[in-house]
């Protein structure tokens, strides 16, 4: 799962949101660009409801990967 936050996030928002992100088991990578940062997550997205972290003040959008065997 990518998720995406809104420019000029503040560092408690990313940092709240990577807290979560732990707190919920899974492991999260955190990017940072220029103009967007973004999030990896990884574990089993089966057990992450998508809803709550959409919710989180800093993030524009939740985007699931599927892979394909």
């Amino acid at each position: 799962m990518i998720i995406v936050l809104r420019p000029h996030s503040t560092d408690e928002q990313v940092n709240h949101i990577l807290e979560r992100i732990e707190e919920l088991g899974f492991r999260a990578h955190l990017s940072r660009g220029e103009l967007r940062t973004i999030i990896g997550v990884i574990g089993d997205e089966n057990k992450l409801q998508v809803e709550p972290l959409a919710a989180i003040p800093g993030v524009e959008q939740v985007l699931p990967i599927l892979w394909g065997d």
